[in-house]
């Protein structure tokens, strides 16, 4: 991968990453919350050599030399409990030698002649204390180790150059290190992380990946948009880069039947939740814009969708009419003011696969397709049920929806595998919310063309989806007294959606 596929990964990903960032900060706060308020205390002895003899002024060099040298060998001799044991009794510590060492830390600089001895301690007071009693205690058995056999006095000489200062402010815990340390860890980790999970992410996730699998390119890809499922209509809005989507998979399936001429397809996907549902709408509003007479069926008769998406009463209808229980004519519903014919659900069955695959189903298919110019049926999905197959025989062919991000590629696999043995046509895909940057989503000139041009009106309110396709009135005439069944009345509805629409 390249630094800018890199990029990308982790633009997408940023909520891994920042997890992790946000997961280190806290580790850091924990830490320094539990951890004990420590307050360090340094006393500096001075090592020398001592003179033998008033001519010794030659070898002073030599000497100083000495000196630093035996200085590196006098550092582990700080721990030591010929050290520590004595400091202890003296102060009265509560203290173990083991545990004095753990806070006494002995340190020399390089060519010099100087021993630092730092005490940590919750105390102030007493670190000072037990750093001085400790260099004291250094000293004088530093003086009885270099003692000679000869006249009993030690060659080196020890003093407590600068005794320990009360420390004022604690050392222990560094809050901004602690922090620091701890969002450096939790961020490498996330970005790991976020790459680790890239390459083991096997979902669909571009328009690429869908062709890899199915062998073909998709008719096209909507937005991925915040807000989606409140304004999921969103081919309504012409001039917005969604619509145009919407616009650009309506002309790919056009070239998709280039042998024969387009006039009904069914919509699905391989799970729920992919968005099949909107993709159907938005398709049907798309090619209605388009000047077309266009009819959607709501054929998915367990879990319909249709009729709360264009806030309609699917109460009555597709199942009511393939049974004989109510006249097409009367449940048809012209929604925004005759843009499109809408025929929903209705009646849910018991056996809705069975129903499909009906005759009546057939002859109801074979209507619709005389009386409109595009029929748009969206079925349940194919992996969960066989309603999907059984209706695909009946059109012209079957429209994948597939989620970006969302659906994995064995279920695209499962679901071309299941049409191609049905002998039922695929004529494409669709990928669904797409994630792309935002200045990718609109091209220059569009912004441009869109910025200057006057608005048009649209189709629909011009008249073009007024048109009424032969057998479906514009409004039902005076008829009878509506048929009861149940004790439901059956005829003309009018329904309020806000878009306009009647049965």
């Amino acid at each position: 991968m390249t630094f800018a596929e890199y990029f990308v990964v982790l633009q997408r990903r940023w909520r891994v990453w920042a997890a992790g960032l946000l997961l280190g900060l806290l580790c850091g706060i924990g830490a320094t919350v539990t951890a004990q308020t420590l307050y360090t205390a340094t006393a500096t002895s001075f090592v020398t050599v001592s003179e033998q003899s008033e001519e010794a002024g030659g070898e002073n060099f030599q000497n100083s030399q000495f000196a630093v040298q035996r200085v590196k060998s006098y550092v582990p001799l700080t721990t030591s409990p010929d050290v520590l044991g004595p400091v202890i009794d003296e102060l009265d510590l509560d203290q173990t030698e083991r545990q004095l060492a753990q806070n006494v830390t002995v340190t020399s600089a390089p060519e010099t002649v100087l021993l630092d001895v730092s005490v940590a301690d919750p105390d102030p007071q007493l670190a000072a204390q037990i750093a001085d009693a400790v260099s004291q205690q250094l000293g004088s058995v530093i003086e009885t180790l270099e003692t000679t056999r000869d006249d009993g006095k030690p060659s080196v000489k020890v003093s407590l150059a600068r005794p320990a200062d009360i420390p004022l402010n604690p050392s222990s815990p560094r809050v901004p290190l602690n922090l620091a340390l701890g969002a450096v860890a939790g961020l490498a980790a996330g970005l790991v992380g976020a790459v680790l999970r890239h390459h083991l992410d096997t979902r669909v996730k571009t328009p690429d990946g869908v062709r890899t699998l199915t062998g073909m390119s998709p008719l096209g890809a909507t937005l991925h948009e915040r807000g989606a499922s409140k304004r999921p209509l969103v081919a309504l809005d012409w001039k917005s880069t969604s619509a145009e989507r919407f616009r650009t998979v309506r002309t790919a399936l056009k070239f998709a039947t280039v042998d024969r001429e387009l006039r009904h397809f069914t919509v699905t996907s391989s799970m729920s939740g992919e968005g099949k549902t909107s993709v159907a709408c938005n398709l049907a509003i798309s090619w209605a814009q388009a000047g077309a007479s266009v009819c959607l069926v709501e054929a998915d008769l367990r879990r319909p969708g249709v009729s709360s998406f264009l806030g309609l009463d699917g109460s009555l209808g597709l199942s009511d009419v393939v049974v004989g229980d109510s006249e097409l004519d009367d449940v048809l519903i012209r929604w925004n003011h005759g843009m499109l014919s809408v025929l929903p659900a209705g009646s849910l069955p018991p056996d809705p696969a069975a129903l499909l695959g009906s005759a009546a189903m057939a002859t109801l298919v074979g209507t619709l397709r005389n009386r409109f110019d595009v029929v748009i049926y969206d079925s349940p999905p194919l992996l969960s049920v066989t309603d999907g197959v059984v209706l695909g025989h009946q059109m012209d062919g079957v429209v994948l929806v597939i989620r970006s991000f969302a659906t994995r590629p064995e279920q695209v696999t499962s679901s071309v595998e299941q049409l191609r043995s049905a002998r039922v046509d695929l004529l494409g895909t669709v990928l669904t919310r797409e994630r792309v940057r935002r200045q990718q989503r609109t091209y220059a000139y569009e912004a441009d063309l869109s910025r200057d041009r006057a608005e048009l009106p649209s189709l629909a309110m011009e008249g073009v989806t007024d048109r009424v396709p032969d057998k479906v009135p514009t409004s039902v005439p005076s008829a009878p007294e509506p048929k009861q069944k149940n004790g439901v009345a059956k005829g003309r509805v009018t329904v309020d959606t806000g878009a306009g629409c009647d049965r």
